[in-house]
C-alpha cells in the first residue's frame, strides 16, 4: 500500500509518504510529482516526510529521483517513533505563532490573532479563537469551545468555526466536520 498527500505551502510543497514498499512508493511519488512540475516553470522545492526510516540506498535513490525530475530538497523527516503527549500549563497568547510536532494537552486557551502550526493532534480544556493549521489529515482538534476560530487540516481552505458546546474538528475529504461532543438525553431534556 502507497499513500502520498501533496500539500502546497507559499510556493513550496510539503510531500508526505507512507508505504509498504520503497520502490512502489518511489515509483507513485515519481508520477505525483511530475504533475507537478508541469505547473512550474523549471524546478521547485519541497519538504518529504516519511513514515518509516529510510536507509542509505533507499536515500539515494530518492535524491537521484528527485534530480531526475527537477525537485529541490528542502529537508527530509523520517518517522521513528510517536512522541510522547506534551502538555501546556499556559494560554497561547495573542500575537504569537506556536509550532507543535508532537500531539499537546493545553491547560488553557488559544486567544484570537494567535497563530498555531501542528503536525499532531491539538486537545485544549479551554476555548480556540486563534488561526490553527494542522498539517496532517489525521489530526483532530478539540477544545471546551470555539470562537470564530480559524482551523485549516491538511489540503481543505481555512474555515471560521464557532461552537458554544465541546467540539471536537476533524478532517474528512478536503473539508472540515464540527462534531459537538454533547450528551444527546441531557440536551433533549432540557
Amino acid at each position: 500500500m502507497v499513500q502520498i498527500k501533496i500539500k502546497a505551502i507559499n510556493q513550496s510543497y510539503i510531500v508526505v509518504c507512507s508505504y509498504d514498499d520503497f520502490t512502489e512508493c518511489l515509483t507513485a511519488l515519481k508520477e505525483r510529482l511530475n504533475v507537478c512540475v508541469k505547473s512550474h516553470s523549471g524546478s521547485f522545492e519541497a519538504f518529504f516526510r516519511f513514515s518509516k526510516p529510510l536507509c542509505t540506498n533507499d536515500f539515494l535513490q530518492l535524491l537521484q529521483c528527485m534530480n531526475e525530475i527537477g525537485v529541490i530538497m528542502l529537508g527530509l523527516k523520517q518517522e521513528s517513533e510517536k512522541h510522547d503527549l506534551m502538555v501546556l500549563e499556559q494560554n497561547l497568547t495573542s500575537g504569537q505563532t506556536y509550532e507543535f510536532d508532537r500531539e499537546v494537552l493545553l491547560l488553557g486557551s488559544i486567544y484570537a490573532d494567535t497563530y498555531v502550526k501542528s503536525s499532531e493532534s491539538i486537545y485544549c480544556i479551554g476555548t480556540v479563537s486563534g488561526n490553527i493549521d494542522l498539517i496532517h489529515d489525521d489530526c483532530r482538534l478539540c477544545a471546551s469551545g470555539f470562537f470564530q476560530a480559524n482551523i485549516r487540516i491538511c489540503d481543505s481552505v481555512y474555515q471560521n468555526v464557532t461552537s458554544f458546546a465541546p467540539a471536537q474538528v476533524y478532517y474528512d475529504e478536503r473539508n472540515l466536520i464540527t462534531k459537538e461532543l454533547k450528551e444527546e438525553k441531557m440536551w433533549a431534556v432540557q
